[in-house]
């Protein structure tokens, strides 16, 4: 990520997989994530991986496996990035469905507000062999939505195709006021194993499609790819942007090989689209460059090939004005509007800030962080008592949690221990005044994880602070304390130890 007196750029790179119900077993992802062999060798890495898979291997005891680890896919794709210092987000998955987001240590106290949805389309939406998995965060005070989807195969299920898309639009809802639908999101990216096929099903065989590959008529193939015709008909994926294909149809392939299966019409099935919102936002502009978008033939262990995507989200400033001036700047009007506000559909300070400048105002909430107070030890078993600050404007939570976690923890699921913090204003009616003036910004709280929890001596330890509003599982982290050791009390001697 870069930053500059105006703007900043986040670099993402998607991966779409159909995997086939194979495990990742003898294969190495480092050129599938455009990584070196060795991690000093990587020069350019992305802020965020972003990694969708389709029929993932979902057999009951897999299922089972699944509940206590990380499936094998994310293991895989874990070993290779905890080594360049990526930290699994989040991860859901709905069957054969995966979506996983990695991002750089740096950037974990920068995101906010993450929550997953899912919907299930197949046997009428009963069934979750097809639909989409969706994560979607807010970056640096920015909104991405990002879409994972496997909709119905073979070629005259178009209709079908249609509907589930229509299915999913209408049926996934968030949390996050005014981002409530994956459409409401400033950047938003759809991706996965989309099952259109080419038109001229009649006129235009298998054997036919695989010549016109070979003496590299891409071009004229792509302009009968069923996804391309219903965009440009706003029938379906219509608000979404896609460079058109350069590489050849990534299904179907006969397993271990890079030959064409006959048995179906080769087709551009597994797609990576996009959209962005610029106008958003009165004082800001947004923008997408999507640098590199490709497949990759090389992996063999599926009938599809993968395809992976990066790209550079750009936010500009368009004016002088900061939040704070902002608000100075319009601090002149806010009086009549106040007056107008019981006649009118304005109830609050962004209501009105809205209605001033017909739009939002993009402000990056992402600095209110918690600072921990260094912790000298930590006793096992025992009761600890932490400090920590949080910012002017912060808002706590009986659902904000502290959890206990090794140092250089490779995912945010992988906490030994959990405990829910106390606002300070449930405690103030038993503090005195100067007491109170204390807690005004400055948290002490006792925490006591059981002597069960595993926490090794000789190793170290962090506490993370999770912002929740306790609605399934919206949660960011705002606070990482500073590593510390762990300590075991020696028990006081008995009557028999004493000589």
């Amino acid at each position: 990520m870069s930053f500059c007196n105006s703007s900043w750029d986040v670099k993402i790179y998607i991966v779409t997989w159909n995997v086939s119900t194979k495990f990742p077993e003898n294969i190495s992802l480092n050129k599938l994530l455009g990584l070196e062999n060795r991690p000093e060798q990587d020069t350019h890495l992305p802020d965020f991986f972003v990694i969708g898979l389709q029929e993932v291997n979902a057999q009951p005891q897999n299922t089972l496996f699944n509940l206590f680890k990380d499936d094998l896919w994310t293991q895989k794709f874990k070993e290779v990035l905890k080594e360049r210092d990526y930290v699994v987000i989040k991860t859901e998955q709905m069957q054969g469905l995966l979506l996983s987001v990695f991002a750089r240590r740096k950037h974990l106290l920068h995101l906010r507000q993450v929550e997953t949805e899912y919907t299930r389309t197949g046997l009428g939406g009963i069934w979750g062999n097809k639909g989409a998995v969706s994560i979607r965060l807010n970056v640096y005070g920015s909104s991405i939505c990002l879409v994972n989807s496997h909709l119905p195969a073979h070629d005259h299920m178009l209709e079908e195709r249609i509907s589930d898309y229509e299915r999913i639009v209408q049926e996934q809802k968030f949390h996050i006021k005014a981002k409530e639908s994956i459409f409401d999101h400033d950047y938003v990216f759809w991706f996965g194993d989309l099952n259109f096929r080419l038109t001229g099903e009649a006129t235009t065989s298998a054997d036919e499609i695989r010549a016109m590959v070979a003496r590299d008529e891409l071009k004229q193939l792509i302009e009968k790819d069923q996804l391309l015709l219903v965009r440009r008909e706003g029938r379906a994926f219509q608000k979404l942007q896609e460079r058109l294909p350069q590489f050849p149809p990534t299904f179907k392939f006969e397993h271990g090989t890079s030959e064409y299966d006959m048995k179906r019409r080769p087709a551009w099935t597994d797609r990576i689209l996009y959209a962005v919102n610029e106008n958003n936002y009165r004082n800001v502009r947004l923008t997408v460059e999507q640098t590199s978008y490709k497949s990759h033939p090389s992996y063999s262990i599926s009938d599809h090939k993968p395809v992976t995507s990066e790209f550079t989200l750009k936010i500009s400033r368009k004016s002088q004005y900061n939040a704070e001036h902002f608000r100075k700047y319009h601090n002149n009007r806010l009086s009549y509007k106040l007056a107008m506000a019981n006649n009118t559909d304005i109830h609050s300070f962004d209501d009105i800030v809205a209605d001033l400048t017909d739009g939002q105002v993009y402000e990056d909430t992402t600095e209110r962080t918690i600072t921990f107070r260094p912790i000298d030890l930590w006793l096992v078993g025992e009761p600890n008592t932490i400090e920590y600050v949080i910012p002017t404007g912060f808002e706590e939570s009986n659902a904000d949690w502290i959890g206990i976690y090794r140092e250089n923890f490779t995912s945010l699921s992988e906490y030994l221990a959990y405990e829910y913090t106390e606002t300070y204003k449930d405690k103030q009616h038993q503090l005195n005044e100067q007491q109170i003036q204390h807690l005004q910004n400055t948290r002490t709280v006792q925490l006591t994880f059981s002597e069960n929890v595993s926490l090794p001596l000789g190793e170290r330890y962090q506490l993370l602070y999770f912002q929740s509003t306790g609605t399934r599982g919206v949660t960011g982290l705002v606070g990482i304390s500073e590593p510390f050791a762990v300590e075991k009390r020696c028990p006081s001697p008995s009557f028999d130890d004493i000589d």
